[in-house]
This record gives structure tokens, sequence and C-alpha cells, in this order.
């Protein structure tokens, strides 16, 4: 349950505690004071009316004693006769909340009158007496009862937990991992929420550590070759033929050096940038440009090379510059794996459900079907012989779900390899 619902029935059960407290205290201990206080009250209101009763006994006068006494003790006062007519009455009502009457006979003549006194008293003037106070204190002491006792889950169930948290960040700068919680609302959320973002730096700092890992070996490959041959070109005794040789083999190791270190900076730069620059292309022009860009060129080292679309009116949106690399990136990967046999590689583009899918299909040596998802992770090949293994792959991964889509590979229907794509339609 999530910290909203149980923070309303914690208000809901103080609430409804406070009810219950301040009715039991009313019920043994103040009912009897109050009961007592309004016997006070009306025996003093009484022996007041008697007095008045017998002062105004036969005395004309009556009505100016009663209005002087009402202007002064707050009282309402009222005469009626044996009929209950009522002959005379006197003084405000306004603002009266609560009220205690008292009443006796009085006789004018050879009448008899009924002289009914109220004492009237407002709310804001109860604080005047002992009662109002003794609840005031009552509702104090129950209030610090419910605090203190609702300090204790309070803390268990929510301080404690946030400063348990605040320690697991606080040791994982010390390089203690945090555990999962079982708890199911906002602390709890925010503790495997914690959990899992150590996990993806952990992971981040694997991949960062296997990436320094593999620019280390494989720049090392080619650089020690390249150290080799130019000691072997300080000595005087090489002919021109072998010079030139080892000249054209460091310059081939440095073209590999060189890039290896520009597919690195291609792959910080795609983590690096903020945006795409994103716009909408038919599936046919798109297509369009990349038979423009490789029919002629594979052409040239004898590599079959047919683009097919079923979809032409689909439209895409895509940053089409990247999307070009994509392409490019897949087709080189390819080119490496090539048997004896003629080479081919073809391009389909169809609609299937609610996407626009790009298959990549060569008839190389493939893959096995346990590494296959491995080929996008940085600097993986599936040649033991470890050759230089680059980010083309890697690369082609980011920037296709940059722009929303999948890739995945798969084996071809011709026993090489299958590279998918696929973007919302």
């Amino acid at each position: 349950m999530s910290i909203k619902p149980k923070l309303f029935l914690f208000v809901l059960f103080a609430f409804l505690a406070n009810i219950l407290l301040v009715y039991g205290f009313y019920t043994l201990f103040l009912s009897r004071e109050i009961s007592s206080f309004n016997t006070s009250m009306y025996e003093h209101l009484q022996d007041e009316t008697d007095r008045l009763a017998q002062e105004i006994d036969n005395r004309d006068d009556y009505p100016e004693i009663l209005t002087t006494v009402a202007s002064k003790k707050a009282y309402l006062i009222q005469v009626t006769d044996a009929t209950g007519a009522i002959v005379f009455h006197t003084g405000e009502e306004a603002g009266v909340n609560v009220r205690n009457s008292a009443a006796n006979l009085f006789h004018l003549g050879d009448k008899v009158y009924l002289l009914k006194i109220t004492q009237t008293l407002q709310i804001k003037n109860i604080a005047a007496y002992g009662i109002a106070w003794d609840i005031f204190i009552a509702e104090l002491i129950i209030i610090c009862i419910i605090l203190l006792i609702s300090a204790i889950p309070i803390y268990w169930g929510y301080a404690k937990p946030i400063i348990s948290l605040y320690k697991s960040m606080t040791h994982y700068r010390e390089g203690f991992k945090p555990t999962r919680v079982n708890r199911r609302d906002e602390i709890g959320l925010l503790q495997n929420e914690f959990v899992a973002l150590t996990e993806a730096i952990e992971k981040e700092k694997q991949k960062q550590h296997l990436i320094i890992a593999s620019i280390s070996h494989d720049i090392k490959t080619p650089l020690t070759s390249i150290m080799g041959f130019a000691e072997r070109l300080k000595k005087t005794s090489l002919t021109p033929e072998r010079h030139e040789k080892y000249v054209n083999i460091i310059y081939n190791k440095s073209v590999t050096i060189k890039n290896l270190i520009e597919d690195f900076d291609d792959y910080l730069n795609l983590h690096m940038q903020s945006g795409l620059k994103q716009q909408k292309i038919s599936v046919e022009q798109f297509c369009a440009i990349l038979k423009t860009d490789y029919e002629a060129e594979l052409a040239e080292k004898g590599v079959a090379f047919s683009v097919q679309v079923s979809c032409p009116d689909e439209v895409l949106l895509i940053d089409v510059a990247k999307m070009r690399r994509v392409f490019g990136n897949i087709i080189d990967n390819s080119l490496k794996h090539f048997s004896e046999q003629e080479p081919s590689i073809d391009i389909y583009c169809f609609r299937q459900a609610d996407c626009v899918c790009f298959s990549v299909d060569d008839n190389g040596t493939g893959i096995p079907d346990e590494e296959l998802q491995k080929v996008f992770d940085p600097f993986y090949t599936s040649d033991k012989g470890r050759k230089v293994a680059g980010l083309g792959l890697s690369i082609c991964r980011e920037i296709v779900e940059a722009c929303g889509g999948k890739i995945w590979a798969e084996k071809s229907k011709t026993g090489g390899t299958s590279i998918k794509i696929s973007f919302p339609a």
C-alpha cells in the first residue's frame, strides 16, 4: 500500500481515537462535574427567582424592578398570567447558546402570575468557567497521548527506512552494494529504484572496463607490429623492396588503429549527443539512397547486391545520415565474414503488423545461435583468434534505439547472418 492511503488511514484513526478518548473522559469524569455545575447554577437561579418573586409580590412597579435586574445580570425575564398569556418580558436573546431557567409565583391583587427567569450563557464565555479549562486540558493530554503512540510506528515504519536508505547511499560511495526490500510503498520503490540504479551503474562500469580492455588489446596488437617493423627499418642492409614492404605494413597497421579510434570516437559521441536530426522520409526514398550508396561499390568487390521493397509508401521518422551509417556498418561487417563462395548481400523492406522492418541478409560464414545477440556488444568478435573487433554493430544499436527502433540478429536462409531492424509505422 502506498503512503497516501496510509496517511489518510492514520489521520482517520487519530480522529476516531480522539473522539473516543474525549467521550470516555466525558463519561467517566466530566459528566458528573457538568451535572454538579448545572445543579449549582439552577439552585442559584432558583434562589434568585424566589427572592425576586417575594420582592415584587403585590407591587405595581414590578416591570421597572425586573427590567433593572435583567439589564444587570443578563437575564431573560418573562411574566405570564393564569391563562399562559405573556403580560411582560425583558432581556436580550441575541447570541444565546445555553439556557438555564427557574420559575415562581407572585400575586398582584387577587391575581396570580408566573415569574420565569432564564439565565443565558454564550459559548465564548464558557472559558470563564473551570469546566471549560478541564475540557481544554483533557484535549491537550489526549493529543499528546495520540502523538506519543503514533511516534513509534511513524519512526519504525517511515523514519527508520529513510535513514536506512540514506545510509545505503552513503555506504555505496564506500563500495558497499545496497539490497532490495519487500516494501510496496513509495519508500520501498525508492529503495529498489536506487538498487536498480546501482546495478545499472555497475553494469555500465563493467562495460566501460571491457571497452577499455578491448581497446588496449586491439591497439596493442597492431602497435606491436608497427614497433617491430620500425625496428627492422633501422637496419641499413634492407633491400628497397623489403623496405617498401615494411613501410606498407606499418601504414596498414596505423590505418587499423586510426579506424579503431574513429569508431570509439563515434561511440562516445552517440552517448554525449542530446538529440537526433530526425526527419520524415518514405521507405522508397530511403531504400533508393541505400541502393545508390552501395550498389556500385559492392559490384566492384564482386558482391551481389539487391534492395527489395514491398511497402514503398510507408513513412519513417529517422535521422537519415545516421541510419545510412547503420546500414554501412552492417554491410562492412558482412564483408568481413564471407567464405569463398559467391558473396551476396540482400536488403528487404516490408510491413509487419504495426512496424516497418528491414532485413539485411548475407551468405557468409554465419554466427553460432548462442552468440547472435552478443554481436551488438562493444568489441565483441566471434573470431576466437581475437582479430581486431570494433564498435560497428554496437554503434548501430545505439542509433536504431535512439530513433525509436529495435535491432537484432538471426540466422539467414542462406546460412549466413540476417540483421533485422524495425521501426514503428
